[in-house]
């Protein structure tokens, strides 16, 4: 079983403050799964992160794979994250958004970490940029650790994105699902830390979907 100290709260924990915080029902459907869904300034929000599940099989494999600490460290769990926030788009453009590094940039340098290096956003097809963005939801694109596509859909805006995490590695859905990335430096302290991306990335989409549908 994975670690969990008492200042580092499950999955389902964190959402039951982040449920109270932002107004939203909470569903807890196993220790890797949970599905948030309520208004949020008056748009429909729902958020599904659903992490890769246990089985005997699994778990006799990762104590198998835990005698051999090379096999160990190089274990990934897997984790799915969904977040939605419908829009009513009147002008019915659909596409993405991309924010993404491009590791040919010269401006790309690995050993010296800044999600901007090599960064840019960009948008299919280039007339979304007018209706979507403006200049702050460009810089907070900009200033994200992840490569992310934001897809903009008739009557919504959605994220789908799939990320690995250590296991055994404590609160590791922060880690896995990115909804839960701590954008600034140095991040909070448990449990402010497992509960400050979301609020963050939930009002980005609003953001955008505000924009498209002014």
């Amino acid at each position: 079983m994975g670690r969990h100290d008492d200042a580092e709260p499950t999955l389902g924990e964190a959402w039951t403050m982040l449920g109270e915080q932002l107004g939203l029902a909470v569903d807890e459907r196993g220790e890797r799964s949970v599905r948030a869904t309520g208004t949020v300034r008056g748009r429909t929000v729902t958020v599904d992160i659903e992490g890769e599940g246990k089985s005997g099989r699994k778990e006799f494999g990762r104590f198998l794979a835990g005698l051999n600490t090379i096999s160990s460290r190089n274990q990934r769990e897997k984790w799915h994250t969904t977040l939605t926030v419908s829009c009513t788009n009147p002008s019915g453009i659909t596409g993405t958004i991309d924010s993404s590094v491009d590791v040919n940039d010269p401006a790309w340098k690995p050993g010296q970490y800044d999600p901007r290096n090599g960064r840019s956003v960009t948008c299919t097809p280039p007339e979304l940029a007018d209706r979507a963005l403006t200049p702050d939801t460009d810089e907070r694109l900009m200033s994200i650790m992840d490569d992310l596509q934001i897809q903009v859909q008739p009557t919504a805006i959605v994220i789908v994105d799939d990320h690995t995490a250590i296991p055994g590695s404590g609160a590791n859905y922060v880690a896995g699902s990115f909804v839960h990335h701590y954008l600034d430096s140095p991040p909070p302290p448990w449990p402010q830390r497992a509960i400050a991306g979301p609020p963050w990335w939930i009002t980005l989409v609003c953001d955008l979907a505000d924009t498209l549908d002014g």
